[in-house]
């Protein structure tokens, strides 16, 4: 496409001070052609003092989430809490608790409060995301970037993290994970297979449209392109894996640069009795 640009307008490329830049972004459904408007990138943020998830991921995780004035957020392996700070940014009127088992993290999640002057606004646990100090069904929203990675090797453990997160959320309540590929297959394997959702208890319903956030590191352009039939639709929906009574809601596919990742948005439709 570069050559092509340059044959037809003749331009030449410059990689360190270009005058313009274009995005493309091609697969086998559709393209997307953009040009950013700023030069600084979308996912930077002057209050967030040490960068974790990129900042336009965690938004977009917790526009998702619809959070609701006076709700209970819990991020359980929060971080450095860039989802909270986005999500405490926009929806202010809420109680945000992040949980961590990493000192580490935690300290770095405590200066970005700080700085982003949130301190107020948000509790910091050292807690296990397997032993959260809360009462059953007491949270309304749980969101949570799920690590992987070299550094994050979580394997089966994913089961029990997944279980208790079901216990502290109330039915009606809504989980909002970011899943890699592995953990996909992880929570298939523990459930036995993908449940179709148009299954009895789900509450999803089919849509006429794929979704897809497809944050660039310096545009961060999020669409919604049209499906080409609802078979597709409903095909790819379907994928998404349910757990216990953590019924699939909607899934989204996001580019985290090097590698894809899924939004996948749940909620409990009943007492899991645990």
């Amino acid at each position: 496409m570069g050559i092509a640009l340059m044959k037809q307008f003749g331009w030449k490329a410059d990689l360190r001070n270009p005058n313009l830049e274009i995005f493309i972004h091609l697969n086998d459904m559709y393209s997307v052609v953009g040009i950013p408007v700023f030069r600084v990138p979308l996912a930077s943020r002057a209050y967030i003092k040490t960068a974790g998830l990129r900042s336009t991921i965690a938004w977009a995780m917790a526009s998702v989430a619809e959070i609701k004035a006076g709700t209970f957020v819990l991020d359980p392996m929060c971080g450095l809490g860039t989802i909270l700070l986005e999500a405490a940014k926009e929806w202010p009127d809420v109680y945000y608790v992040g949980a961590d088992v990493s000192n580490s993290q935690l300290l770095g999640a405590c200066d970005n409060l700080k700085a982003a002057g949130l301190k107020d606004k948000i509790e910091l646990l050292k807690v296990s995301v397997i032993e959260l100090p809360l009462p059953s069904e007491s949270v309304d929203i749980i969101i949570s970037d799920i690590p992987f990675g070299k550094k994050f090797k979580l394997g089966k453990d994913i089961k029990s993290i997944l279980q208790e997160m079901e216990r502290v959320l109330h039915v009606g309540g809504t989980v909002v994970l970011l899943l890699s590929e592995d953990h996909h297959r992880h929570i298939k394997d523990c459930e036995g297979g993908s449940i179709p959702l148009k299954s009895k208890g789900s509450h999803t319903h089919v849509r006429g449209t794929e979704k897809c956030l497809i944050p660039d590191e310096k545009t961060g352009i999020s669409e919604t392109v049209p499906s080409s039939s609802e078979p597709r639709n409903q095909e790819c929906l379907d994928k998404v894996p349910r757990f216990g009574s953590l019924v699939p809601v909607e899934c989204y596919k996001v580019s985290l640069g090097r590698t894809d990742a899924f939004i996948c948005k749940y909620k409990k439709s009943h007492s899991s009795g645990l």
